[in-house]
């Protein structure tokens, strides 16, 4: 059921990048603002399959973590790359390989959008650190980490996307460690709370509007702590809304390409902007073309990745 919902956060994703930066509709960047709802989704579950696979292996998970788990995230990084600077010297005349690592490690990669990789590795490499070193209080200790990195991002003034849906790491951790507990009180949920929730959900995420109404509302601390909230509250509900669904068992994904469809998103965006002047024909093809040719790419993944036994 995870692998179902990463795979339709990812499309959004990708529905969303599109609509913010190349249909050049403020409506439809307005209304299309959901990437970072579901980027805080991919923090989640990352965190709660972290914390779930050690729980059930034990110090056996930290045997090869660094190899295999980086592997897995690595190695269609650098696939996604060997097809992005081919294409963006073709196209633009620019980029290669020493910029790529230059701006590796900045808020504004080469890649587009890889930053979520470079900021996920980071957590992996947090979370190994923690459970390997640290004798007790564990999950406490790491929190707290991620919370004082988090913390060194806002000082040092990342963009915000970095650092709003890095708290649904920690979330997701803790959800796993407490899951039982959590799901029975999801269950006394009353149905008047959870309309609640969600009422509450979109006046965050649609803030603007309230604050065309509330002056008071319009100043950008809370325009910007809302950036922050409406992840949260989301999760909130996401949370509620698969325990209710997960017996459903059917709703599978034979290749889960979600990954690649993140990462190769920005090299078919670049591809079908300069090729196709019509935005509705570049937008199903962007969209379609992203998903078909992660496709390929997770195949090719897969056998580099069986080759070199990671």
């Amino acid at each position: 059921m995870t692998d179902l919902v990463k795979w339709i956060a990812a499309i959004a994703v990708v529905i969303s990048h599109l609509c913010t930066f190349y249909m050049h509709s403020a409506t439809l960047a307005t209304e299309c603002r959901f990437g970072s709802l579901s980027v805080s989704i991919f923090f989640f579950l990352s965190g709660y399959g972290l914390i779930c696979s050690y729980n059930l292996k034990g110090e056996k998970y930290l045997k090869g973590f660094l190899i295999h788990r980086m592997g897995k995230v690595i190695i269609p990084l650098l696939t996604a790359y060997a097809i992005h600077i081919p294409l963006l010297k073709i196209i633009n005349n620019r980029g290669g390989v020493t910029e790529a690592i230059q701006s590796l490690f900045s808020t504004n990669p080469l890649l587009p959008y890889s930053w979520y990789v470079t900021e996920i590795v980071l957590l992996y490499l947090l979370f190994y650190i923690a459970m390997r070193f640290v004798p007790k209080y564990k999950l406490i200790t790491l929190s707290l980490i991620i919370i004082c990195m988090m913390l060194g991002m806002l000082l040092t003034k990342f963009p915000h996307w970095w650092i709003n849906a890095t708290p649904c790491f920690i979330i997701g951790m803790w959800y796993c460690q407490y899951e039982c507990a959590i799901i029975k009180q999801i269950g006394k949920v009353k149905i008047w709370n959870l309309l609640l929730l969600i009422i509450l959900f979109f006046c965050i995420y649609r803030l603007d509007i309230i604050q065309n109404n509330i002056q008071f509302l319009a100043r950008w601390r809370y325009t910007y702590a809302s950036y922050y909230i409406v992840n949260y509250l989301f999760i909130l509900l996401a949370a509620y809304i698969l325990q209710g669904v997960h017996n459903i068992k059917k709703l599978k994904v034979k290749r889960n390409c979600y990954y690649e469809i993140y990462l190769i998103q920005g090299s078919m965006f670049l591809l079908f902007n300069t090729i196709i002047s019509n935005k509705i024909i570049f937008f199903a093809l962007a969209v379609i073309g992203t998903v078909l040719f992660s496709f390929g790419i997770n195949w090719i993944n897969q056998k580099i990745t069986n080759l070199i036994k990671i």
